[in-house]
């Protein structure tokens, strides 16, 4: 047997397999599909009952995401009289500040209340600027003043970002509520989620605004996130890899033992077994190992910055925490778990997880 090939075609999320994960023939099932018909083939080879748990749905929802009224940040606006009002209708600052006050600014979605903050923070500095330039014009205090306002907005900014990744339905839903799981074949979008959600992590930038938000790009990477809703999507295919496959190996354990491979010759019954993991496991179940893997990499530098914001709500940072941290170690577990009981059964027997011939 030769254990470095089986090393090799077995290790989680090489190279090797993410090429055959993008190049091999899969049907548009998820992995939930292939983890039953793998559950299902190995219960008649062995003729052994599956375990309790695969009577129901192998798929479990997320743990339930915090309501989002009690994540939320209450943010005071600018108040502002009409002597100071009056004084700046020469000034941009004015015009948004009545924007504000109107009943569609009062009732305005995460979104665009970040955009309104960052278009406030905009002319709040030109404003403060203008008025300094104007010597001589008694309007150093009102200068002072909107100083302050822009001291406090750019505090306040902070939480209105946060209001939009806690709060907005979108987000809500790309974090908690999944459309599916993985499936190898459907997941063009997965990449453009990934971009959308980094995008969202620049625009909490309240220090180093140039210029407000463009509303059509925000909504735009919004729709791309709930649309393609890959965290959830990630973790509850990590959960249930986790989960099944912790039961399959535990229902295999004592049954591949007791496979006869006498003198490291296979029988009928081992090689049967061989074709089973090689069709179900490696092709189809091992390639969306490599897709969570993949996705949990390239997002890990977004859930590092996050959960060390302070604006975000310490309750959204432990549901974070729990899916990228916790939630990864038991899948990884899981996986390296199920392979290594295949490794020993295959090299025993002196097998090779190749293609039935």
């Amino acid at each position: 047997m030769n254990q470095p090939l089986l090393r090799g075609a077995c290790r989680i999320g090489t190279v090797g397999v993410a090429f055959l994960a993008l190049s091999g023939c899969f049907s548009d099932n998820t992995v939930k599909h292939s983890i039953e018909d793998y559950a299902e083939r190995l219960s008649r080879v062995l003729d052994t009952p599956l375990p309790p748990s695969f009577d129901d749905s192998i798929v479990r929802p997320l743990p339930t995401l915090a309501d989002s009224a009690s994540l939320r940040h209450n943010i005071e606006p600018i108040s502002i009289n009409l002597r100071e009002f009056y004084a700046l209708q020469d000034c941009e600052l004015g015009t948004v500040v009545a924007e504000r006050n109107t009943s569609l600014g009062k009732s305005q979605l995460p979104s665009q209340r970040l955009v309104h903050e960052s278009k406030l923070l905009t002319v709040l500095k030109e404003c403060e600027a203008a008025l300094q330039n104007e010597q001589g014009s008694g309007n150093e205090k009102l200068a002072d003043t909107i100083a302050s306002w822009r001291k406090q907005k750019t505090i306040d900014y902070a939480k209105t970002w946060a209001n939009l990744i806690q709060g907005s339905q979108e987000l809500r839903l790309a974090l908690n509520t999944p459309q599916r799981l993985f499936s190898v074949e459907n997941n063009k979008d997965s990449l453009s989620s990934v971009n959308a959600l980094f995008y969202l992590t620049t625009v909490n930038n309240a220090a180093n605004l140039a210029t407000p938000i463009n509303s059509s790009e925000l909504e735009n990477q919004l729709h791309i996130v709930r649309s393609g809703r890959l965290p959830a999507t990630l973790w509850q295919t990590q959960q249930t890899l986790a989960h099944t496959l912790s039961e399959l190996t535990h229902m295999l354990s004592p049954k591949l033992e007791a496979v006869s491979c006498p003198d490291g010759r296979a029988s009928d019954q081992a090689k049967i077994l061989r074709n089973v993991f090689y069709l179900f496991f490696i092709e189809k179940i091992q390639p969306v190992g490599s897709l969570v893997n993949q996705y949990h990499y390239k997002l890990s530098p977004l859930w590092e910055k996050w959960l060390n914001e302070p604006s975000l709500h310490n309750e959204l940072k432990r549901y974070i925490e729990n899916q990228t941290q916790e939630g990864f170690a038991q899948y990884s577990d899981a996986m390296k778990s199920h392979v290594s009981l295949w490794q020993q059964f295959l090299g025993r027997c002196n097998l090779s997880p190749v293609a039935p011939g």
